[in-house]
């Protein structure tokens, strides 16, 4: 399938069944935060450190959690100050910040941690700014010695070396990057399963496979070929990299539309349903009709199970609506 295609095979799944879709990837700020940088805007110290911020409170939860209480963030973080954060004591994180969270139930079980962490990323940003003039350049003179490409960026600012910030990785650290104005799509478990559900990116190793499950894999070469993979869905359908991150991200996230690896791999179909798999189940299923021998049954049960999994979509037609049941 051509990446072109496959675009509007997700934009139409998402404008079916999620309408709002767009209008909450407009509220992530990414795309124009994307277009602001392209016109020549600058972040202050104070909206560099929120990127930072908002990328951390990512990690490991569901964003719908985060959405919840973001308007209230800024009384929690002082106004999103950099110097503050890197001035504070890490024992406030445990004493005064993750209380705040829970009775929000808006945590997860590596916030404290990923806290103290951006407290060590704060001081390295703030030391920064005070040599260099501003935090934001930390991102922006790495990308530029990178040649303008910020994939290479958040695989430093996420990778052991002198470019590292404390906790976080190449997911983390492109998310930044993207609340900052870069224009890269985040390698998560979402994008990770999604892109590899689609064929773009090879994964022989997939437990997983049939269900929600993210491919194992996490090397900087594996996370780079993701966000290239997004990247060329992007060019070929004309549109901002941040976007068909976002909108990937809701067909495959609990706050969006939670599809499963086979439903994901169904949007890089040719848009006609596969139709072999479904032949075979009707063979199969006019054979038991016709013989009482209790083995080949047994090769039925076998096959339909195998088949379902493998063509559910097609093998669902076969079956009376009375036999398909309430979780089909």
């Amino acid at each position: 399938m051509t990446s072109p295609t496959l675009w509007l095979n997700i934009e139409n799944r998402l404008d079916t069944s999620l309408p709002g879709w767009r209008s909450r990837v407009d509220a992530f700020d990414q795309v124009a935060a994307v277009e602001d940088r392209a016109a020549g805007r600058t972040w202050s110290d104070d909206e560099t450190f929120k990127g930072l911020l908002l990328a951390v409170l990512s990690n490991n939860t569901d964003w719908s959690k985060v959405e919840r209480i973001q308007t209230e963030l800024a009384g929690l973080f002082s106004g999103f100050s950099l110097k503050s954060y890197a001035e504070l004591p890490a024992c406030e994180v445990g004493e005064r910040i993750m209380p705040w969270f829970l009775d929000r139930k808006a945590g997860s079980v590596t916030l404290r941690r990923d806290l103290v962490n951006l407290i060590g990323t704060a001081r390295i940003l703030f030391e920064h700014s005070s040599v260099h003039g501003s935090a934001e350049s930390y991102f922006t003179s790495l990308v530029r010695q990178l040649d303008g490409d910020p994939k290479q960026a958040a695989l430093r600012l996420g990778s052991p070396g002198k470019d590292k910030l404390p906790g976080l990785g190449v997911a983390l650290a492109a998310e930044a990057l993207k609340n900052l104005g870069f224009d890269v799509a985040k390698p998560d478990r979402h994008v990770k399963r999604a892109m590899a559900s689609f064929g773009l990116v090879p994964c022989k190793d997939w437990p997983g496979r049939n269900g929600r499950a993210a491919p194992s894999f996490s090397s900087g070469r594996s996370c780079l070929a993701v966000m290239e993979a997004v990247q060329d869905i992007a060019a070929a359908a004309g549109r901002p990299v941040v976007l068909v991150d976002n909108a990937i991200w809701m067909l495959c996230a609990k706050s969006g539309l939670y599809l499963t690896n086979s439903e994901l791999s169904e949007l890089a179909s040719d848009g006609k349903p596969s139709t072999g798999g479904a032949e075979a189940l009707d063979a199969l299923i006019r054979s038991w009709s016709e013989t009482q021998d209790a083995g080949e049954h047994r090769e039925t049960i076998g096959c339909l199970v195998d088949g379902l999994n493998r063509d559910r979509l097609s093998a669902r037609k076969l079956f009376p609506e009375e036999l398909k049941g309430h979780s089909w």
